[in-house]
């Protein structure tokens, strides 16, 4: 039925918001009549990408907040729920979506500030997210949690280490969170892009190689839009998914990995 995709009244935050990903999933929401908040790291690029999505997002008629800041720093986590309280009244939906640039160094080239600093991106911003706004989800009888995971969760990644620890705890987080939140009306998910059409860090943008070895891997042979995740995300956040907590929604494209 349309009405569960209906989000009026809702409010919906999404760290790592002002573009890609992010993005589409904020746009999704307000476009369902949500209200929405926008987080971009604080830096002229990043806040000039987080108020046009605000502007594109009110033109649904929504209430759109910008706050700007790292998700992994709890400081910036209680600004985000100040702002979003005094806004809206309480967020009812979140999705850890937190971005933090590329990375890819053998484990031998891996600092220790390497290692604390993705594990942060990765694992602590989503444990100050709930520590900040699953309380009033439970008081409320009602809530929905995603976190943006990855395959490397999974798969493991030699160049890439300190991102896939991160990734494989926040797993583990998603399904702790879920064994005891559900019986609070709260659900908590993993959403698993594969190979998505995204811009990403200057250096370290698609190759045409890069795409064709990805594309040619996966049952649908393209890219995965983001609007495609974002729509996962809505459905996953709807009154008729109540159901479904603690586990991982695969968007590769037909490449799944075991989990």
């Amino acid at each position: 039925m349309a009405s569960d995709l209906d989000f009026t009244g809702k409010t919906v935050l999404v760290t790592g918001s002002g573009r890609n990903i992010g993005r589409a999933v904020i746009l999704e929401f307000a476009a369902r009549g949500a209200n929405v908040v926008i987080n971009a790291r604080d830096t002229d690029t990043d806040r000039a990408e987080a108020e046009e999505v605000r502007s594109e997002a009110e033109k649904h008629g929504v209430g759109a907040l910008v706050v700007l800041g790292d998700a992994a720093d709890r400081d910036t986590v209680a600004r985000f729920k100040e702002a979003s309280e005094q806004h809206f009244g309480r967020v009812d939906i979140y999705v850890s979506n937190a971005m933090h640039r590329m990375y890819r160094e053998s484990f031998f080239d891996t600092t220790d500030e390497d290692w604390h600093y993705y594990l942060n991106q990765q694992l602590t911003a989503s444990w100050y997210l709930a520590k900040a706004f699953v309380p009033a989800m439970r008081d409320a009888g009602w809530g929905r949690i995603i976190h943006m995971n990855g395959p490397n969760a999974w798969t493991g990644s030699w160049a890439a280490a300190p991102i896939s620890s991160g990734k494989a705890g926040l797993h583990a987080l998603t399904k702790s969170l879920a064994s005891g939140l559900g019986q609070y009306g709260i659900t908590v998910n993993d959403v698993n892009p594969g190979f998505v059409d995204v811009t990403r860090d200057s250096g370290l943008d698609d190759s045409t190689a890069m795409r064709r070895a990805a594309t040619e891997q996966m049952a649908i042979k393209r890219v995965i839009l983001p609007d495609e995740v974002a729509w996962t995300c809505a459905v996953l956040s709807s009154e008729r998914s109540g159901a479904i907590t603690g586990t991982v929604i695969n968007i590769d494209g037909g490449r799944a990995v075991s989990h």
